[in-house]
């Protein structure tokens, strides 16, 4: 799977159309392209360019790079040693628990900016998703920020594969069918 520019266009379309209403989304307001994670490099630069497309088209978008939020979710980790077995096992926790771990803390760390972004209307192109592994799923970060209060139109590209709902994180992580949303094929 290499990277398809058509397809783009899709994603494009579709997130027009979200931002509009006039796609449902499964009652979630999430475009989403998967990528293959070898194409990142041109990802980025499709994405860079994604806000100027949508603003001609009377949108206001920004793009939004996950990997600093889930840094600052991790920066403890960086900046102590571990001593003993006891801070072993709360590390693996950490990184294992969905929603006090690594994921809630990257909730923590993005919903105030998300939610800021969300009120002033704009279409928000998530990208550099891959930090995410291994500690969870995007569709957990996804739900999560819905329920948190961001209802604006996420575009999202998302490095894996897709096989109907059904998405596969960097090609790594059993599919998992839990993303309500359009997922551009």
């Amino acid at each position: 799977m290499t990277w398809d520019d058509a397809r783009f266009e899709r994603f494009v379309e579709a997130t027009i159309r979200m931002a509009r209403h006039q796609l449902p989304g499964y009652g979630r307001p999430h475009v989403i392209l998967p990528y293959p994670p070898k194409e990142e490099l041109t990802c980025i630069a499709a994405v860079r360019n994604l806000p100027s497309r949508l603003e001609a088209h009377g949108l206001v978008a920004e793009s939004v790079a996950m990997a600093p939020y889930v840094a600052r979710a991790v920066q403890r980790y960086a900046r102590r040693a571990l001593e003993d077995s006891d801070e072993y096992e709360r590390l693996q926790a950490d990184f294992s628990e969905p929603r006090n771990g690594v994921i809630g803390r990257t909730f923590d760390a993005c919903e105030t900016d998300f939610k800021a972004k969300s009120n002033e209307g704009r279409v928000l192109a998530v990208c550099r998703l891959g930090a995410l592994y291994p500690f969870g799923h995007v569709s957990a970060i996804l739900e999560g920020l819905y329920l948190r209060g961001v209802t604006t139109t996420l575009a999202v590209v998302y490095p894996g594969t897709a096989d109907g709902t059904a998405l596969s994180f960097l090609g790594r992580l059993d599919p998992t069918g839990a993303y309500r949303g359009h997922i551009v094929t």
